[in-house]
């Protein structure tokens, strides 16, 4: 790296902030009005930027402000320099008070129900004083997120993916998504549970462009069958919990979080694929900060536990720690 040259550069800290607010608000107005600055002031800023770059960054449209590519390009490079500034900010912060701190963690289904509470809660216990954010969205925002440093890591299934192939991917321990249906539902009484069978049924499908979603119309197609005609398309667990357990949908659950939920009971079909590696996905680049390092410490001893060769009765102490399995 030539550390001279970088030391000559017209590119300064406040181009990629107004660059990332003009992109994201899509007008100069907007922009300036998020930034306190004039508009005059902002559009003079951004042509400074441009001129640094040497390049257009922005086109006006009918549809606002939209990036050229190198304006994407430059995109990309300032969420990351912005958020590895921001990771810094709280490091130094946490290496001069020990005992306080942020974390900003997001989970998608996989996870969310019993390794990062549990995680947290331990977290939480050993130091009091340190503020936890749990974020929940799709996995697509959540990736955008972790890649701009609004999250410091992410939890959820770790597998070879297009949308996780730049990130840093953990594996913890392994489990199985497995078909869920309301305690009342017909499937039940099938005598022998198909997926031809299933097909008729309304479904919730994992999201479009996950490995889940990928991975389920892959057994529909490899059975010769097409995706179920009535479905609904959702990634948060509560949404799916009601519109499985009220509304008569079948669905995919991680098989912890389907023990857990007493009222749906699970199908007896295992659909090839979706045994998952749950893990940690984290920024390749960006290191973590103390209160960070931390959690990730604690999902691994939470991980450790519920990743054992367990069987029925050591599930029954999964899902209720107060009990665990009898011996004779």
């Amino acid at each position: 790296m030539d550390l001279r040259a970088l030391l000559t550069t017209h590119l300064k800290l406040r181009h990629l902030v107004i660059v990332l607010a003009v992109a994201e608000h899509g007008s100069l107005v907007r922009a300036a009005e998020e930034l306190y600055l004039t508009q005059p002031a902002l559009s003079r800023a951004l042509r400074e930027a441009e001129h640094a770059v040497g390049a257009s960054l922005f086109e006006r449209t009918v549809r606002g402000m939209v990036p050229t590519p190198a304006g994407a390009a430059c995109l990309e490079h300032a969420k990351a320099i912005v958020g590895h500034l921001g990771t810094l900010r709280r490091r130094v912060d946490e290496l001069n008070d020990p005992d306080a701190g942020l974390v900003q963690v997001g989970a998608h289904v996989t996870g969310a129900n019993l390794l990062l509470p549990r995680a947290v809660a331990r977290l939480m216990a050993e130091k009091p004083r340190v503020e936890v954010r749990l974020r929940e969205a799709p996995p697509e925002t959540l990736i955008q997120e972790l890649g701009s440093g609004d999250l410091d890591l992410l939890v959820g299934r770790v597998t070879d993916h297009p949308s996780t192939a730049r990130l840093r991917l953990v594996p913890l321990y392994r489990e199985e998504f497995r078909i869920v249906a309301a305690l009342s539902h017909p499937a039940h009484t099938l005598p022998h549970v198909s997926l031809p069978d299933l097909a008729a049924y309304r479904w919730v499908a994992p999201l479009a462009n996950t490995p889940l979603r990928d991975e389920l119309e892959l057994n529909f197609r490899n059975a010769g069958l097409a995706p179920p005609a009535q479905q609904v398309e959702s990634g948060a667990p509560a949404t799916l919990r009601t519109l499985v357990v009220e509304g008569g949908f079948l669905a995919l659950m991680p098989e912890t979080m389907a023990i857990a939920e007493p009222n749906v009971k699970i199908l007896d079909l295992h659909l090839d694929g979706l045994a998952q590696q749950v893990g940690l996905l984290l920024h390749p680049d960006r290191p973590l900060t103390p209160s960070a390092v931390l959690l990730a410490d604690k999902l691994r001893e939470v991980a450790d536990e519920m990743g054992r060769d367990i069987g029925p009765d050591a599930y029954t102490a999964l899902v209720d720690p107060g009990k665990g399995p009898t011996s004779s």
